[in-house]
């Protein structure tokens, strides 16, 4: 960007020059004129029309109007020749009685907001079309003016224009035949200009012979339309990015050998990089970057010697995916000063190449003439391999060094401390390793220092810290055997902005240096071993995040000031905090907190700013206050796994942008809460393992997709409706409401182990969110605001397999129905096989009846199919051997028959997943299939000598209670009769859980 900012000053200033040659008459020592009062008329009409907070025109009053500020006359004849009000802050109507200013040369109104004091009404104001008369102009500048809507075609009648710069956010044109009439045109800059309809404009462009700088950035251009014959010899600018070109056919490239700066970037061009800039020698700035070029990186590129700025690099949803192995011929480019190849995945060790180039480049430095040396190397986001050579020490001149996320090794070398003009040093997320050389400390420079997520190992001192006292950000985090040692009374050099030492050893004290750094608002040290109590300085300061978490931290939480705060899994004792109206997020899950919910949140009566509430895995008990009014703006609220009571009260119905509700594992108890209904905005419901009776409301069909207007990102977005609905043991009955197949967003329902009774609705086939399957990996789309800065995704705690997990990061991944442990009859509806997108399906434990649907091979997906425990008869389809991913099934304990269709999967599963079924035979069940397809001996002929069988296994599965109840009294009866016994037995978990803490944080 450098080069291309200097291309720019370049030809003002030769604009400039021009200007001050031809009104040196001005400042002569010749006779001067006076100012022409028709003109001066002019001015003072222009004067009333506009609006000046800045009095900028307040020298607009004396006789002598070439004296008056902006304006510049001719020494001889008076007439005015240059107006320059450029970004003052006018507004309002430009008068007509500029007409009168016949002379007039250079006209400069940019940055500015004419068009009246709304926006509105600014974007409907058109640039005025009398300006298309002022014949003698050569320099127009209206660019940030505050126009709008079409440019009028009026401008092409200025044929004398050598500079037109009319970059308007909001306006746009019918064609661009109108520029023809320019021909003297040298420097046009369109951006933002809305060129969609010119579907000529590079026809257009060729017919400006003079043209040398092309800026049409942001003009919504979508193709270009090939050149059969190229006239833009004298173009040394062109500059196309952040439009919707997608086409790499750039043949006329070829002929622009005068190029010096090209820059397409954040475009939506495919294929491979044009073949055509290979002819472009004299190019020293090529930007291409978020695009989507794909290939290699070009062999010519190496020798392309005169290039200063190259960026390939990508930093949003649209990428670049350049692959294949960097050559060490980039050590060819002499000239490079900046370098991006960023977020691609092109292989190679090239860093040695790069710290020859720097050594030659150094070698061209003179007293008499300074050469280019590399300032910016970010290769981010590759797959870069090698290590840190030595003689990377030799970029003297590097500021910014980010070779982040790549594959890079080994220790980092001492010379890196030579890099004394380094201002920002990224190489996190590699596998460098061994300890941080103490030379660092030595680059008084470095400004931001991000080493996280290696496998440095050692100690980092006052040593390694001493000299940087420009710092403001430091990431050291997920190096599990890095420790920081400083004295207690240890001052830093540095006011940080950010602090990352999470996964570090830090502890077991608290950081006491942290007092010295007021300007801090990011703080995170989670996993850090501290331990003992916060001091109290720390709960008055103000942070934006502060993660605290997965410490072992004690004591009480006086207060809380920060905007987002992670205090999770430690040991924090009651009372609850007091939370501040400036709090957003609070995760005070699994600590120590005992007693009501009431005094936090009910004693704040204002207006609350907190949108996400955690506070599950803890001791509360008491009912769930009902103050939940002052708290609107709640998204996400966590209370599961406490001892709440009671029912959920009314005004939880007034939390309408709540996403997110987890109460499970409570002692709640009534029928479904009814102020629910009111919380449409519900995404993810859990109210598992709770007391709640009566029958499943048919108003939660309601929870359907729908457009809001966010209050977080003040616009419209859509909420897709209910897509996780888990209600499993609780005391529910009556059917399953028809109406919950409105929910077509659905992914997940568990109403397992209830007393639901009927059938199960048929409809069930018509979740859509269970049809396709599901490929986001990212949370559910909340309407928070910093969702993805924070890090932040929902769970819920699932019975899957078997086995009860709990899933986060996954959870949009997985879809399924758990209908098991109730008193559900009838058929499995065929309409269930529709649901391709199904990882898993729980029907056990019913009354279930008829056959398993023969369509059922369909659900591809399926992982797990428990049918278990009901009354299903028939064979089993032979489609089920063709679920390939199905690693978890039970069929056993029904009516089953005939035998169990052949292939690698059914076959691989243990005989436990069929036993019960007494006609069923075949692999992996022992009894073989008779000529009937039925087992060939369903009773044993010797009864006194063999043990196996079904019949037996159920003795053997009769026996398994008796068997627990007496093993577990044998061990806890003297544990409940003697006090002494239990005292120590508790002690000693109590100890085995410091222990094992102490382990994991070691780990960490």
């Amino acid at each position: 960007m450098e080069g291309y900012m200097r291309g720019l000053v370049t030809l003002l200033l030769f604009f400039l020059f021009i200007v001050v040659i031809e009104f040196s008459c001005c400042n002569g020592y010749g006779p001067k004129a006076f100012c022409r009062e028709e003109e001066r008329e002019a001015l003072l009409s222009f004067k009333k029309g506009v609006y000046d907070p800045s009095n900028t025109l307040s020298s607009w009053v004396s006789e002598e109007c070439c004296k008056w500020e902006g304006v510049l006359c001719h020494n001889t004849t008076g007439h005015v020749l240059q107006l320059n009000l450029r970004s003052n802050g006018l507004s309002g109507e430009i008068s007509s009685s500029l007409l009168h200013l016949k002379n007039l040369q250079y006209l400069d109104l940019s940055n500015n907001f004419f068009g009246g004091a709304s926006l509105y009404k600014a974007l409907q104001q058109s640039i005025p079309k009398f300006i298309g008369s002022l014949s003698n102009l050569r320099y127009l500048n209206l660019s940030y003016a505050g126009f709008g809507g079409v440019i009028p075609r009026e401008l092409g009648n200025l044929s004398k224009l050598h500079y037109l710069d009319i970059a308007l956010s909001g306006s746009n044109v019918e064609d661009l035949e109108w520029i023809s009439g320019l021909p003297f045109l040298e420097y046009l800059d369109m951006t933002y200009v809305n060129l969609s309809k010119a579907s000529n404009w590079l026809q257009v462009m060729n017919k400006l012979h003079s043209l040398s700088v092309l800026v049409l950035s942001s003009c919504e251009l979508l193709a270009v339309d090939p050149l059969p014959h190229v006239n833009l010899s004298s173009l040394l600018i062109l500059d196309l990015s952040e439009n919707d070109l997608i086409s790499s056919s750039f043949d006329w490239f070829a002929d622009l050998s005068s190029l010096t700066t090209l820059n397409l970037a954040y475009n939506q061009i495919h294929g491979q990089i044009p073949s055509g800039l290979r002819n472009m020698t004299s190019l020293k700035f090529l930007d291409l970057s978020n695009n989507n070029f794909v290939g290699s990186f070009p062999d010519w590129l190496y020798h392309m010697t005169a290039l200063e700025h190259l960026n390939f690099g990508s930093h949003d949803l649209r990428s670049n995916m350049l692959q294949g192995k960097l050559l060490n011929d980039i050590g060819n480019l002499s000239s490079i000063t900046y370098l991006d190849l960023s977020n691609n995945a092109l292989e190679g060790d090239i860093l040695r190449s790069l710290g020859n180039l720097c050594a030659f480049q150094l070698s061209k430095f003179s007293y008499h003439r300074q050469g280019k040396s590399l300032e910016f190397l970010n290769l981010r986001a590759n797959k870069l391999s090698g290590s840190f050579p030595d003689n990377l020490g030799e970029c003297k001149c590097l500021r910014n060094l980010d070779l982040g996320e790549n594959q890079l090794s080994g220790n980092l070398p001492n010379e890196l401390g030579q890099l004394k003009s380094l201002y920002s040093l990224s190489i996190d997320r590699n596998s460098f390793s061994g300890k941080i050389p103490t030379s660092l400390g030595g680059i008084s420079s470095l400004s931001y220092l991000i080493i996280g997520k290696n496998l440095f190992k050692g100690i980092v001192s006052e040593k390694h810290l001493a000299n940087l006292t420009s710092l403001k950000e430091l990431d050291a985090s997920s190096n599990l055997q890095l420790s920081v040692q400083v004295s207690s009374n240890w001052t830093p050099p540095f006011q940080l902005s950010r602090l990352d030492l999470g996964s570090c050893l830090l502890g077991p004290q608290f950081p006491a240096w942290l007092q010295t750094q007021m300007t801090l608002s990011y703080l995170d040290m989670s996993y850090a071993g501290i331990s003992g109590v916060i001091p109290a300085w720390f709960w008055t300061r103000s942070y934006y995040i502060v993660d605290l978490s997965h410490n072992q931290i004690i004591g009480n939480i006086p207060s809380l000031r920060s905007t987002n705060i992670f205090l999770g899994s430690n040991n924090f004792t009651d009372p609850l905090p007091q939370i501040v109206s400036d709090v957003e997020y609070l995760d005070l899950s699994n600590n120590v907190f005992r007693g009501s919910l009431s005094p936090m949140l009910c004693g704040s009566k204002g207006e609350n700013s907190l949108q996400f509430l955690d506070i599950s895995r803890n001791l509360l008990s008491g009912e769930l206050p009902n103050c939940w009014m002052h708290w609107s703006y709640l998204t996400r609220l966590k209370l599961g796994n406490n001892n709440l009571t009671g029912g959920i009260p009314s005004s939880m119905g007034s939390l309408i942008w709540l996403g997110s509700l987890h109460l499970r594992n409570n002692h709640l108890s009534g029928d479904f809460p009814l102020s629910l209904k009111n919380c449409s905005s519900l995404i993810v419901v859990d109210l598992s393992e709770n007391e709640f009776t009566g029958s499943i409301p048919a108003w939660m069909g309601n929870f359907i997709g729908k457009f809001i207007n966010t209050r977080f990102l003040r616009h419209i977005r859509y909420i897709p409706g209910l897509m996780v609905l888990v209600l499993r043991s609780n005391k529910f009955n009556g059917s399953i409401p028809l109406e919950l197949c409105h929910i077509d967003s659905l992914q997940i329902l568990d109403l397992g182990n209830n007393n639901l009774s009927g059938t199960i609705p048929r409809c069930f086939g018509n979740f859509s969110g269970m049809i396709k399957q599901s490929n986001s990996t990212s949370a559910f789309p909340f309407h928070q605001k910093y969702d993805f800065i924070l890090g932040s995704t929902d769970t819920a705690t699932l019975v899957m397999k078997g086995l009860e997990y709990e899933y986060d990061n996954i959870l949009g991944l997985l879809s399924g129905i758990d209908l098991s442990s109730n008193k559900l009859s009838g058929g499995i509806p065929e309409e269930l096989t529709s649901l391709h997108g199904l990882i898993f399906l729980n029907l056990s434990h019913n009354h279930l009846q008829g056959k398993i649907p023969v369509k059922i091979g369909a659900m591809a997906t399926l992982e797990s199919l428990d049918l278990s425990m009901n009354r299903l008869s028939g064979f089993i389809p032979q489609g089920m051997a063709t679920i390939s991913f199905l690693t978890h099934l039970n069929l056993s304990y029904n009516n089953l028959s005939g035998k169990i269709p052949s292939g690698t999967q059914l076959q691989g599963f243990s005989p436990f997943s069929f036993i019960g079924n007494p006609e069923l035979c075949g692999a992996p069940l022992t009894d073989d299939c008779g000529e009937y397809g039925k087992p060939e001996a369903l009773i044993p002929e010797n009864d006194g000598e063999d043990d196996s069988g079904w019949i037996d296994m159920k003795w053997f599965y009769l026996g398994m209670p008796l068997g627990f109840a007496v093993g577990f009294w044998a061990i806890f009866a003297p544990l409940a009769l003697k006090r002494a016994w239990r005292h120590a037995y508790f002690q000693f978990l109590i100890e085995m859980k410091y222990k094992l803490l102490d382990g994991v944080c070691n780990c960490k």
